[in-house]
């Protein structure tokens, strides 16, 4: 998705960075291509992933949003710390749990059989867990940052929990919502970062910064 640097929806004074921005964009497609890997191995068959959205949100946005959809039901948080501060949301639907448990489990799992009993949970957190922090890991390979996250905990109500989150940070600041989908399975999963204060202006500050100077050695060399 192209970022778009005028006033309106999308607009966020995050984007006169557009070097930072850009940076981070390709790293999150260099951490859904390791998530493509990783998933590939630990369901013993090809899967793909892509990253089919990045923008900036304004929050109250993103609250009138899922407050008026039913399909993002399930999720996993995390609280990063370290030169990059805020939340961290993985959310997607039911349907999408039960794809990847069926997956998981080579099919032997009717994907008509919506409740999660207590093994599909559990399996369910191990898939997440990969999830988040392949690509955490990938990223912070490749980042010139330090920063951390705490272990992933469940939920069942993205709604309840985005606005808990919403008591802690003002309505007036943009998250970070990153779209990633697979089609075979048909899956789709949101990636939801609240930053913390003016830490994502920093952060994209040195990602620049660091770009501009690994050109620089690349050049001198």
């Amino acid at each position: 998705m192209a970022l778009n640097t005028k006033k309106g929806l999308f607009y966020s004074s995050l984007l006169a960075n557009e070097q930072g921005v850009s940076i981070l964009e390709k790293l999150y497609q260099t951490g859904v291509h390791s998530l493509s890997e990783r998933f590939s191995f630990f369901f013993g068959q090809p899967f793909e992933l892509k990253l089919t959205g990045f923008f900036f949100l304004p929050f109250t946005w993103l609250i009138k949003h899922l407050e008026h959809t039913t399909t993002v039901e399930l999720g996993v948080h995390s609280r990063v710390t370290g030169d990059l501060k805020g939340e961290l949301y993985l959310c997607f639907s039911r349907e999408t749990a039960l794809e990847l448990l069926s997956m998981a489990m080579k099919n032997r799992r009717p994907l008509h059989k919506f409740f999660l009993n207590k093994l599909d949970e559990s399996l369910l957190s191990e898939i997440t867990n990969i999830l988040i922090n392949t690509f955490w890991s990938t990223l912070h390979e490749e980042l010139p940052t330090r920063w951390w996250l705490t272990p992933p905990t469940s939920f069942d109500n993205v709604l309840k929990s985005i606005q808990l989150a919403s008591k802690i940070y003002s309505f007036d600041r943009r998250v970070l919502l990153a779209e990633i989908s697979a089609d075979q399975p048909e899956i789709k999963m949101d990636l939801i970062f609240i930053p913390c204060g003016e830490s994502l202006d920093h952060f994209l500050n040195k990602l620049a910064i660091h770009a501009s100077l690994s050109e620089t050695i690349s050049i001198l060399d």
